[in-house]
């Protein structure tokens, strides 16, 4: 009954009904807030391209997860479709990304698709459930459901299909209404789809794309599955290298003997056609010229300029101060001892004498900075009583912690309760190709 109540005054909300915020049950103005915003964000997301990253794992019956593989693809959504294709190819699939492994399990729907379905769409019920902390945002969460009847959700399997119902929890900042965090967990799964469970989870990021122009994008997500038989299938999603796509010239989508007809229904090339590959294996240094703070936004624009010139067989290809672009992917705040923050900053471009090129490199050095650390250690001591009431430490348990490496991506942590990274911190990146 809650519920369903929350869900209809919500509705009337949005519809401009005169209702008295007094009476409303705990929630509902912020949720119809973050509703319509959504429902812009949707309505106005352009068309995106992005390197998407998937790490993905197996568990057998009765054994242990263990590492599958990891699979890189370019993904480009246009607000209602993904398309895919491989790493720097130009021809776009819309058929579904598992063409591209060859066996296995991996997701699909993250840009916008789910979004739209949980907040635009009707025929989902909501419950608000409070405010939590969540990687170190205070965040307003809500649990929704969409029933089975009115669910399109279709999972295909080579052991049977079927259309299943979805429930789950969205988090999302009171001050921006953006959503942060999207959760769903299939039910009423059919008896014809040999599922026990389906999980998928998204983090979202408001993600600076140009100089005026800030989008809510997928940012990473989590996928995972499990058999009648005990076999679970597990996808760690990264997102990174997003750029703007526009109309100068046309890219064919779909396969070859569908490329006449694919431009008429899509057709569309990347303001980023520009954008060069550079060699593989280049060195190059970037000194920041932003300054990042704990006020700092994760999605934030930054920049940097090229420390020193950048040389391939013997000519600059990079010239010393040459302008480099990116964002801020993470900014995590962690009371919990020792109190820190999590940061990964993420270069996307660069331009040197006219020419951009793009930036798709592995961090391998970054200078020293008060706090900057990339692993992060915590000393647990244990302490024991002996006979005669005296506290004695036994052994120290020392438990170190990493960030999982990106291409295009450098993650650490700063110790301490207060982030300040001054324009001039250094970090070095080796290029790499495109190809997985």
């Amino acid at each position: 009954m809650r519920r369903a109540l929350l869900s209809l005054a919500a509705g009337l909300l949005v519809a401009g009904a005169a209702v008295p915020q007094d009476l409303l049950p705990p929630g509902i103005l912020l949720l119809s807030r973050v509703k319509q915003h959504i429902k812009q964000e949707v309505e106005r997301l352009p068309n995106i391209s992005c390197l998407e990253t998937v790490q993905r794992e197996v568990q057998p019956p009765g054994g242990k997860l263990r590492p599958l593989d990891t699979v890189r693809l370019e993904v480009l959504a246009t607000g209602n479709h993904e398309f895919y294709a491989s790493p720097g190819e130009r021809k776009f699939s819309e058929q579904h990304p598992v063409r591209y492994t060859g066996s296995g399990v991996i997701g699909d729907g993250f840009f916008g698709l789910y979004l739209k379905e949980v907040l635009v769409a009707g025929s989902v019920s909501y419950e608000y459930k409070g405010e939590e902390d969540v990687a170190g945002r205070h965040l307003a969460r809500y649990d929704w459901r969409l029933p089975l009847m009115f669910s399109g959700h279709i999972f295909t399997l080579q052991e049977g299909s079927g259309t299943v119902g979805m429930h789950g929890s969205f988090w999302a900042d009171p001050q921006t209404y953006d959503v942060i965090r999207l959760e769903f967990h299939a039910d009423n799964i059919p008896p014809t789809l040999p599922l026990t469970e389906a999980v998928t989870i998204i983090n979202y990021a408001a993600t600076g794309l140009g100089e005026n122009q800030v989008v809510l994008l997928p940012e990473s997500g989590d996928f995972r599955m499990t058999r009648f038989s005990g076999e679970m299938d597990h996808n760690r999603v990264e997102f990174t290298h997003c750029r703007l796509f526009g109309a100068q010239s046309t890219i064919s989508f779909g396969a070859p003997d569908a490329a006449a007809e694919a431009p008429a229904r899509f057709a569309t090339s990347s303001n980023d056609d520009t954008l060069r590959p550079l060699p593989a294996g280049l060195q190059i240094a970037v000194k920041l010229t932003t300054k990042i703070s704990s006020e700092t936004l994760v999605g934030s624009l930054i920049d940097g300029v090229v420390a020193g010139n950048t040389v391939s067989k013997g000519q600059v290809v990079i010239a010393n101060g040459s302008r480099v672009r990116g964002r801020i992917r993470r900014l995590e705040r962690y009371t919990d001892p020792p109190p820190h923050f999590v940061v990964a900053i993420e270069f996307t471009a660069v331009e040197s004498e006219g020419i951009r090129y793009r930036f798709y490199a592995d961090p391998v050095e970054m200078d020293p900075a008060p706090g900057v650390e990339q692993t992060l250690e915590q000393r647990d001591p244990f302490r024991m009583i002996s006979h005669t009431g005296e506290v004695k430490t036994v052994r120290t348990d020392i438990h170190t912690t990493t960030l999982p490496g990106l291409p295009g991506v450098a993650s650490f942590f700063i110790r301490g309760t207060k982030l300040n990274l001054p324009p001039g911190f250094r970090t070095v990146w080796r290029t790499r190709t495109l190809a997985p």
